[in-house]
């Protein structure tokens, strides 16, 4: 009799489990490995909630689009400038949405919105305790904001008195790009200026700024290794500098006869590189003499996402109509590997 009761009450477990689990009522996005693979930014048109994050499986064989949608039930936003991570989590800055979106980055539910003094953030790094934005309007408010980790409250801003763009965590300091590019009245790209600039987060102050020599336009900052690494171009030759983050000494390689570079990237020992024309090339980073490769021409007009995960160089050709083209290359051959469809203005990859 207790057997059979047992038995019966194991069944009806049993059914009750299944039950449970149907395919109707089991919410996969809740899953902790469900967009672990790579993760597709798409900024959107300006002025528009249109923003989107599209996710691509490791193998390069799955894609979902707008999953941030399809999780939350709500738009992204106005511009998705970049995304960062810390932990378990995925930091969202929507520029013209002057807000941070911070999300579970496996499943993306939405854990906090940050807005307090955001004004046209840009990019974000991470110390343990720490993130830091960049705020940059191009016109008067250029500023590095500074949040606890804890519980996303403002702890203060840092002004500056040009560009608060690209900012990366090296050996424990941050390291903002203070200078970038203006135009003249007719539309010609002009120099703000050459500068590096040291916060240390021990003080929250600026510890020291670093004044690049050559009289290019600074193009893109990154991390690597402990160190940070600068990229400026002329319309003649492009310089890579490599940045000690605690005292601000520097070594310097030149690209030589190889004009407006203008984004870089490392990875596995290589610098890898793309010039305004979309030739994406590969070097060294630590031989300086070393023999530069040119890899392929990317297609489209001009690239505009450009990221290597994984021993993959991934770009984008960007359109602020409609889906973008996104272009997926191996980064020993530069032969191409896939091409997809990604959401309006694609700007980046991130491994996730």
């Amino acid at each position: 009799m207790k057997i059979n009761k047992l038995l019966t009450g194991l069944f009806a477990s049993v059914l009750l489990t299944f039950a449970a689990c149907n395919d109707d009522d089991f919410d996969f996005n809740n899953q902790e490995t469900s967009y672990s693979g790579i993760l597709v930014a798409n900024e959107g048109s300006f002025n528009k909630p249109d923003a989107t994050v599209d996710f691509l499986s490791a193998d390069l064989g799955e894609s979902k689009s707008n999953i941030y949608k399809s999780v939350n039930n709500e738009d992204l936003g106005d511009v998705l400038q970049t995304i960062g991570f810390k932990g378990t989590n995925a930091f969202l800055v929507l520029n013209n949405s002057n807000k941070i979106l911070i999300v579970n980055r496996f499943n993306f539910q939405k854990n906090a919105t940050v807005t307090s003094n955001l004004v046209n953030p840009r990019y974000i790094a991470f110390t343990d305790s720490q993130y830091y934005v960049t705020n940059n309007n191009f016109f008067d408010t250029y500023k590095l904001n500074i949040y606890n980790n804890a519980d996303n409250s403002f702890i203060k801003s840092i002004p500056f008195t040009r560009y608060a763009e690209k900012v990366v965590e090296a050996a424990g300091n941050i390291i903002v790009q203070t200078d970038g590019s203006t135009y003249d009245s007719n539309y010609n790209e002009l120099p703000t200026g050459h500068t590096i600039t040291i916060v240390k987060p021990t003080t929250n102050a600026i510890d020291k700024t670093v004044t690049l020599p050559d009289s290019g336009i600074i193009k893109d900052l990154v991390s690597y290794e402990g160190s940070a690494y600068a990229l400026s171009s002329t319309a003649t030759n492009s310089y890579i500098y490599k940045i000690n983050p605690t005292d601000g000494t520097f070594s310097t390689v030149t690209l030589t006869g190889i004009a407006n570079v203008q984004k870089l990237r490392i990875d596995s020992g290589y610098f890898y590189f793309l010039d305004v024309g979309n030739k994406v090339y590969s070097k060294l980073t630590t031989v300086p003499a070393s023999e530069i490769k040119t890899l392929f021409t990317a297609p489209g007009y001009g690239a505009y996402g450009f990221d290597i995960i994984d021993g993959k160089i991934f770009v984008s050709d960007a359109s602020f109509t409609g889906e973008s083209t996104s272009y997926v290359y191996n980064a020993s051959t530069g032969a191409q590997i896939k091409s997809f469809k990604s959401g309006i203005g694609t700007n980046g990859f991130y491994k996730n």
